[in-house]
């Protein structure tokens, strides 16, 4: 049986590249399960991981397409490249279609009809669309935070679940409106994921 690839994790981060401890348990977990090297880059961190000596699949842990899926990832891919890498890029996690069967199944079986998604604000255009189908595929409201007050006013009860892998800012600013914890809290969440990731050839 081939052994897996190495995977190259790629998430945002918090301020100076700290990131929270459900990301790095989540990995530690992963390693287990796929007995292959796993690297970690965080976008907001001076430093990068040291090249990997095996085909590598480069993973993105990012929920939208913004700057960082259209600019800062193909960047990345071209570096790993230049070092000497083999490696295949995939998709964003929010563009796998069995990432958000699991965010409905969280609002299945936790979220009762009053959540609504919460995000953070991003610019127009492709974020645009991407976000109504996503909320037509999810049946429920997607506001950013920017507009998260004025929603929760119109809509008293209403109930934020963050769309965010891990704690931020935006999820601890929810946390005061009495919101749902970030979603690899979640452990159907956090377990789906790790079986997601561990299935990657």
């Amino acid at each position: 049986m081939a052994r897996a690839n190495a995977l190259h994790l790629v998430v945002h981060g918090r301020s100076g590249g700290a990131v929270p401890a459900c990301i790095h348990s989540l990995i530690s977990e992963l390693r287990e399960r796929r007995q292959a090297p796993i690297q970690l880059e965080t976008l907001t961190a001076d430093s990068i991981p040291p090249k990997s000596v095996e085909p590598v699949l480069l993973v993105p842990l990012l929920l939208w397409p913004g700057a960082h899926v259209r600019q800062d990832l193909p960047a990345i891919r071209r570096r790993l490249r230049l070092a000497g890498n083999d490696v295949t890029m995939l998709p964003f996690l929010g563009a796998w279609p069995l990432w958000w069967q699991l965010v409905a199944s969280l609002l299945d079986v936790t979220a009762a009809q009053t959540a609504v998604l919460v995000h953070h604000p991003l610019r127009s255009g492709v974020a645009d669309r991407f976000l109504a189908h996503l909320s037509n595929r999810l049946e429920r409201p997607l506001i950013a935070l920017d507009r998260w007050a004025a929603y929760q006013n119109a809509h008293p009860g209403s109930v934020p679940l963050p769309i965010a892998l891990a704690p931020n800012r935006m999820t601890e600013a929810l946390s005061e409106a009495d919101g749902l914890p970030p979603l690899l809290d979640h452990s159907l969440i956090r377990q789906g994921l790790i079986d997601l990731l561990a299935a990657l050839p």
